[in-house]
């Protein structure tokens, strides 16, 4: 079996310090190369929109909401767990794009309502659909199986930390 970056960490480890037990470094040590490697093909694909990747989640939040009337700033950031200054800088940027409308909530004089324009709606279904190509391309040496056995494996600890 080829051996990868981590395989050569933990063997140092070991040859250095063998009472260590690295071997949480096979898991973890894996799991943040991955996510930098994907994350790398991310950014290269919504570059190609000229989207930062919370442009791309404030975007299709919008989109998946579906809600015509629009979104609060303060919904859009709870799903994105930023501040709502963070999220106004977000919304300052894609407004000026012509991606988002922002107009005054006629239940709240005090708050807007966001909502997508059309060229908004359309950039973001391009970016989610090339980004689940690149999905699709990432995972590619991993079969149907494998995948599911990932995704479980990752519910449960996501289900452990978010819960506990």
């Amino acid at each position: 079996m080829d051996s990868d970056s981590v395989d050569r960490i933990v063997a140092s480890w070991r040859a250095r310090d063998p009472q260590l037990d690295s071997s949480t470094l096979e898991v973890i040590g894996r799991l943040l190369l991955c996510a930098t490697y994907f994350d790398r093909a991310a950014r290269t694909v919504l570059q190609q929109f000229e989207l930062s990747v919370a442009d791309f989640d404030v975007l299709n939040t919008l989109r998946r909401v579906g809600d015509r009337s629009g979104s609060k700033p303060t919904d859009l950031a709870r799903s994105s767990l930023i501040s709502t200054g963070a999220m106004t800088a977000r919304l300052d940027r894609l407004e000026q794009a012509g991606l988002i409308t922002r107009a005054p909530d006629p239940d709240d004089r005090r708050g807007v309502l966001v909502r997508l324009t059309s060229q908004g709606n359309k950039i973001g279904k391009q970016a989610l659909q090339k980004l689940i190509a690149a999905n699709e391309v990432f995972l590619e040496p991993l079969s149907h199986e494998q995948r599911n056995t990932i995704a479980s494996a990752f519910r449960q600890l996501l289900l452990h930390h978010e819960n506990g």
